[in-house]
């Protein structure tokens, strides 16, 4: 289990550049290294960052060769040409692309979620990505604030049982998305993990409190495969978690095949 706080995280950022001229943008790195492998990584090997770009700094469409949840946590813009904005919940196969993303005036912030470290954004304007594609699920998976369902601070405040509400159906290969709803001090019980391969979880809103340190907005961890979720509690005002399960990776897809790649954006 890792487990990390939003408010731990200020003093690990960079400065990145965006490839295929993008501009820049500000990374904030809370699991993971910033050394990136050189090829997929066939284990378990959590990634989460968050990634902050500014009006006029654009990610151009690409691909990445590992299972993806990206979650929009503030400011607004568009992914491909789809209007996005805090929350929503984005997951993409392998070689499945996506993008631009392009944010609005006031910018856009979303975390970057990987159960399988990856090297690096193939981005399909470069030479050979397009040709290196391989044959995956390509599922790209979209939910927004109507499907999320924030609450407001005064009905977490008020509400008195639990609810774990479905987000994203459990697939046959253990892809899966809950949204669950904790009133004041509530323990948290997580969903069963029907067959999934890791989980990270995202508090959306309100509160956790886990080892008697609080996890607010933005706060995340991963949960590796039987450990379901931290030991914690909701704080006094409440707590919605987003869990993001992660499915099965294609026997296929872990034979050390690697597309290029750009190494802007470490």
């Amino acid at each position: 289990m890792q487990v990390v706080s939003s408010l731990d995280v200020a003093a690990r950022q960079r400065e990145i550049t965006l490839p295929l001229g993008g501009g820049k943008a500000t990374k904030t790195l809370f699991i993971g290294t910033w050394e990136k492998p050189q090829t997929p990584v066939v284990g378990i090997s959590p990634q989460a960052y968050t990634v902050h770009q500014a009006c006029e700094n654009i990610t151009h469409p690409h691909y990445h060769q590992t299972e993806q949840w990206q979650v929009i946590v503030e400011g607004a813009g568009k992914l491909g040409r789809t209007p996005v904005e805090s929350v929503a919940l984005h997951f993409t196969d392998p070689y499945t692309a996506y993008g631009p993303i392009v944010p609005e005036r006031q910018g856009v912030t979303y975390f970057t979620l990987r159960a399988r470290s990856d090297p690096g954004a193939c981005m399909l304007a470069d030479r050979g990505v397009k040709e290196a594609i391989r044959p995956s699920k390509r599922r790209f998976i979209l939910k927004g604030q109507d499907d999320l369902r924030i609450s407001a601070a005064d009905a977490m405040r008020s509400r008195i049982e639990t609810a774990l509400d479905v987000v994203v159906e459990p697939h046959s290969d253990g892809l899966a998305a809950w949204m669950l709803r904790l009133p004041p001090g509530a323990k948290a019980q997580w969903p069963a993990e029907c067959g999934g391969a890791g989980r990270h979880l995202m508090v959306a809103a309100g509160t956790l409190l886990y080892n008697n340190k609080p996890l607010p907005y933005e706060s995340i961890a991963f949960a590796y495969p039987a450990e379901g979720g931290p030991h914690a509690h909701a704080g006094p005002d409440g707590a919605e978690v987003l869990i993001m399960q992660y499915p099965q990776p294609d026997p296929a897809l872990l034979d050390g095949a690697c597309a290029p790649y750009s190494t802007d954006g470490r």
